[in-house]
């Protein structure tokens, strides 16, 4: 007579598909067509239309723009290799002939920490032309405007606007909403770049629910075969619009948290009381039952105050 054996579970396969995961939803979508459409307009003779891409911290803006540099690798030719795109994640407080030599990287240049900043841009120019670059993705841009006042952001924007010309690569300027004030302070820059867009988070609010269950029905199917709650059902929904404010970041490291702490349970399994855990270790360390959405004696108030997780960016300083 033969016996049931139990379902092996392998926790560590589980968490890093959460931890890759990469949802094509429709704002996803729809922003993949537009950086395609750049790319193929790119090099055409006039100006190039460039673009601004920002999004609350976590929505997945940085995801989304290495998946699609992803797609356009560098192509190796007999004599000169080809860079269609390039990312750069730009550091905090960096300097503009630290960022120059960043990109050169990047490219692929050996020389890319030789030289002061008018000489790496040269050679940077030189070598957009060379390998025939046709989009320059910046993320983390608020990284520019943390440092300095106007004339230093003033600055940054004129060394920007000389990789903007004619004929030449898209350029996408990515970052947290305040990433605008480079903008904002030089206007001949600010022309180039006509078109923005924001990337939001996943809400609960009216029919935006259905969306948001569907993102939590696929992280759930990603879980097998490890027991979970319907992560798809309303009220478990709205449970993570709280805990998480809709934002992909957040949600995978509640999960992934999730998936560790059912891992040395007896039974594993993810429950509320799982959920309740993991947010507290990796969304809240500070939160009260009355705080912990997964908890019975949730408030239902939204977790913006000051010093909480999703405080207003003037709250935080």
């Amino acid at each position: 007579m033969s016996t049931l054996q139990p379902i092996q579970i392998n926790f560590s396969q589980i968490s890093q598909k959460v931890s890759s995961a990469f949802g094509k939803f429709p704002q996803v979508t729809s922003l993949l067509n537009t950086l395609d459409e750049r790319l193929r307009s790119a090099l055409s003779p006039g100006e190039p239309e460039h673009l601004l891409i920002t999004g609350l911290p976590g929505t997945g803006k940085s995801t989304l723009l290495n998946h699609f540099t992803k797609l356009h690798p560098s192509i190796v030719h007999e004599e000169w290799t080809e860079v269609p795109v390039v990312y750069v994640e730009i550091p905090p407080r960096t300097t503009i002939k630290a960022l120059a030599g960043i990109v050169l990287r990047e490219m692929g240049s050996p020389y890319w920490d030789k030289g002061d900043e008018a000489q790496r841009t040269i050679q940077l120019r030189t070598l957009i032309i060379a390998c025939k670059t046709r989009m320059i993705i910046f993320d983390e841009v608020n990284h520019l405007v943390d440092r300095g006042g106007v004339r230093t952001h003033y600055h940054v924007g004129d060394w920007i606007k000389q990789l903007c010309r004619p004929g030449g690569p898209v350029l996408v300027l990515a970052g947290i909403p305040r990433a605008e004030l480079l903008l904002a302070t030089n206007a001949q820059l600010r022309s180039r770049f006509g078109e923005q867009m924001f990337v939001h988070a996943l809400s609960a609010n009216g029919e935006d629910i259905k969306l948001f269950s569907k993102v939590l029905k696929s992280f759930e199917r990603m879980l097998l075969p490890l027991p979970c709650i319907d992560l798809g059902d309303a009220a478990v929904t709205r449970q993570f619009a709280f805990a998480t404010d809709g934002r992909l970041r957040s949600i995978c490291h509640l999960l992934r948290r999730a998936v560790a702490i059912a891992s040395q349970q007896p039974n594993p399994k993810i429950d509320g009381q799982t959920l309740a855990q993991a947010f507290v270790e990796v969304v809240y360390r500070e939160a009260t039952h009355e705080r912990n959405p997964f908890h019975p004696k949730f408030n239902g108030v939204a977790l913006t105050r000051a010093k909480e997780p999703f405080a207003q960016e003037a709250q935080r300083g």
